[in-house]
């Protein structure tokens, strides 16, 4: 399907927003290895702060990168918590549902059967080069991690709340694949699906393993191209997702994960080792005729989310800043140290298309 390719700012905005109940750590967004699952703390949305003597009996982190929740002390989740962070939950879906709706559906035409859709997959000569598949991993990989702290902040419990945030979003975008199927324009593609449950599978593996988590982020970098904004009068800003020569997925590694690296080192902490994909030219195909090629390089990319728990503190803002900082690499803040590229053979205005 070409609609929902990479949802890059889409997934980012539509999290960030009801974000203020995501679960609150300063740099990584989960427990020590050592803290068993049942002890993840789930204060009421509806309190201001914990009692006195919980805060008095709160272990002080081991340093500054370690993360801390505030202990149960007795306290339990309450009715209200529980309903807003299920609303929470549902908002995000129902945001994102619309900007769907915006950013395709209404432009589309329905057929008179269901058709399947074969894409491919990274292959040179592919409509989208393989940022679509990615574009759908990571999307997936965010509303599972994002909604599920949403619920896991609420007071439900984390195994549930995990399982039940994969869930969703293996069902929302598997309904709109369905959807997809009744369209002239697009198709439903297994490899879409494949990508689906591949995010998913990430998100969940990273929510249930703290260790891999302080290590690894999946992040979205995003700038929008040339030929995005030279359309913007003609088909409107929603279509952000299928600008794929905008987008940049990256995996990073963070160098402040290594004891002896965060200890001794300082700024070095700061930073990851970063892998990072890109297809150019494919869509929006630019009006200069310029090449269709795809990029895999190496590099060092500035580990934003550590920057900004050690500034931003707790509060409502920190939590929601730790979020997008977590998914999203702002431009401009990875240096290539090299890259391997390779052109499409395909003359440019050739793109496959569904």
């Amino acid at each position: 399907m070409r609609r929902h390719r990479s949802l890059a700012l889409l997934v980012v905005a539509a999290l960030a927003a009801p974000s203020v109940y995501a679960q609150p750590v300063p740099a990584r967004s989960h427990p020590p290895p050592a803290a068993p699952i049942a002890a993840v703390a789930l204060p009421p949305i509806a309190a201001v702060a914990p009692p006195a003597s919980a805060a008095s009996d709160a272990p002080e982190p081991a340093d500054a990168s370690a993360p801390v929740a505030p202990p149960l002390d007795g306290d339990h989740p309450t009715n209200r918590s529980l309903v807003l962070s299920a609303a929470g939950a549902v908002g995000i879906y129902a945001v994102l549902s619309g900007w769907l709706s915006l950013a395709w559906f209404v432009r589309t035409t329905d057929a008179d059967h269901f058709a399947f859709h074969d894409e491919g997959w990274f292959g040179p000569d592919t409509y989208a080069g393989g940022a679509d598949k990615l574009g759908h991993l990571w999307g997936n990989y965010a509303m599972t991690r994002g909604v599920s702290r949403i619920l896991q902040y609420g007071g439900w419990p984390r195994t549930g709340s995990v399982l039940v945030a994969g869930g969703l979003s293996l069902g929302f975008f598997t309904v709109s694949e369905i959807k997809d199927g009744y369209k002239v324009e697009y198709g439903f593609s297994y490899g879409d699906m494949i990508a689906n449950t591949a995010g998913v599978a990430l998100g969940v593996l990273l929510e249930f393993v703290p260790a891999l988590d302080r290590r690894f982020d999946v992040r979205m970098r995003y700038l929008p191209s040339d030929e995005y904004l030279a359309r913007l009068e003609e088909a409107g800003p929603f279509n952000t997702p299928e600008d794929y020569s905008g987008q940049t997925v990256l995996v990073a590694y963070h160098l402040g994960s290594i004891p002896a690296v965060r200890a001794r080192l300082g700024w070095v902490q700061y930073l990851d080792l970063s892998i990072g994909y890109r297809a150019r030219n494919y869509l929006p195909l630019p009006d200069d005729g310029a090449d269709r090629s795809q990029e895999l390089f190496a590099g060092i990319s500035l580990d934003v989310q550590a920057m900004a728990a050690a500034i931003a503190g707790r509060g409502v803002g920190g939590r929601v800043l730790n979020f997008v900082t977590e998914m999203y690499q702002p431009p401009f803040t990875t240096l290539e140290l090299g890259a391997a590229t390779r052109a499409s053979a395909q003359p440019m205005g050739s793109a496959m298309t569904p």
